[in-house]
């Protein structure tokens, strides 16, 4: 199948180029402008070809979406691009598009390899279902585990555990995006996403990579438990800079300063196939500040492009005090408002980034028009 699915992007790409020359002129008023097909070409090798795990990303919302004129909206595109995904899958006979709108799936083994979204509270309930618990949203990730094993956090290892409610909405995210059941990487997973994901999606295949050995065995023993597609290795990102395999996509969620975030985005896109892939990074503003300008043109740098920031859902619960710091700013807090409140209330609060990795190079094209000119 997914040889199929790469020569279906293959053929996607001359179908969608061919049809781009042909509708210039009306789409972006090129007609005007006298524009050479070779000009044409170049506009669309560089500007608007998509990577083939961009391209699944595209049919994914396609064939998922209960409305699939959410596709506009979610990808903040219009209805020319939409199109050419309607025409050519019906073309291959992939989907049937009815008159009322709905898309059905005809070669419908292609959802075995696509993971299907979920949302928030399916996943909680898989969750609740699978490790037998009612889930409290605020407490730490952690207490998911806890009938099971418990995880001892170890602050030199920069270990601090989300909500169990960014937890979950963290999976959301990825299998909003994620274009393939296989296979995705973690780079440090104290948060244990990789099962969480697993246990909402067993199909995906992961890996997960981290320093802390105890870490790694925890993963291990629930992924044996629960019959999981989870490898994991430790590794120093430090040392060692590649690792065997490629993957679809990662998420990191690194050490909040500017270095360590640039240092583990740049280890995770090495990893990447030549495919392209999805990165989601979950970053608080610790200690970075209007640093944050030298972390956007990193992430031209590395070919990323963001296509979704979010804040307020993903935060860092009070926990117990490990640092000399943590004590002089709660017992701040704790004169001004009771310490009942105080503890009931996030710690931290972190975003979530979301980038399309491009595998490949764009060149800037030189040609005169208007600001006005779409093409």
């Amino acid at each position: 199948m997914l040889k199929f699915l790469r020569n279906l992007y293959k053929k996607f790409l001359v179908f969608e180029e061919s049809y781009f020359i042909k509708d210039a002129p009306f789409q972006f008023g090129a007609r005007e402008l006298k524009v050479s097909q070779k000009t044409l070409k170049d506009f669309y090798q560089n500007y608007y070809k998509v990577s083939f795990l961009k391209f699944l990303s595209n049919v994914k919302d396609i064939v998922y979406l209960k409305n699939p004129f959410d596709f506009l909206t979610k990808n903040a595109i219009e209805d020319w691009s939409f199109w050419y995904y309607l025409e050519f899958l019906e073309k291959e006979k992939i989907i049937k598009v009815g008159k009322n709108g709905k898309v059905d799936v005809l070669k419908k083994e292609i959802l075995d390899f696509i993971p299907r979204p979920q949302n928030f509270e399916e996943i909680k309930k898989k969750l609740e279902d699978k490790l037998e618990l009612k889930i409290d949203e605020k407490k730490p990730v952690t207490s998911l585990f806890e009938k099971i094993k418990k995880f001892k956090i170890k602050p030199d290892y920069d270990q601090m555990p989300i909500s169990a409610g960014s937890a979950i909405f963290l999976v959301q995210k990825i299998l909003e995006r994620l274009p393939l059941q296989k296979k995705f990487l973690f780079i440090g997973d104290d948060d244990f996403i990789s099962i969480i994901l697993s246990l909402a999606e067993p199909k995906i295949e992961s890996k997960v990579i981290d320093l802390d050995e105890d870490l790694l065995s925890f993963v291990d023993n629930l992924a044996l438990k629960f019959n999981l597609k989870i490898e994991t290795e430790r590794v120093d990102i430090e040392k060692k800079k590649s690792l065997k395999e490629k993957f679809s996509g990662f998420l990191i969620s690194p050490v909040y300063t500017l270095e360590g975030t640039q240092e583990f985005l740049k280890y995770g896109v090495n990893q990447l196939a030549e495919e392209g892939g999805w990165v989601f990074l979950n970053l608080g503003d610790e200690s970075i500040g209007n640093r944050y300008l030298f972390l956007q043109d990193f992430f031209t740098k590395q070919n990323l492009i963001c296509r979704e920031i979010v804040p307020k859902n993903i935060y860092y619960p009070f926990a117990k005090i490990h640092y000399p710091e943590d004590e002089i700013i709660s017992e701040r807090l704790f004169k001004m408002i009771d310490k009942k409140i105080v503890k009931k209330n996030p710690k931290l609060g972190a975003a979530l980034y979301v980038f399309e990795y491009v595998p490949f190079k764009i060149k800037k094209i030189k040609f005169k028009k208007s600001i006005y000119s779409y093409l």
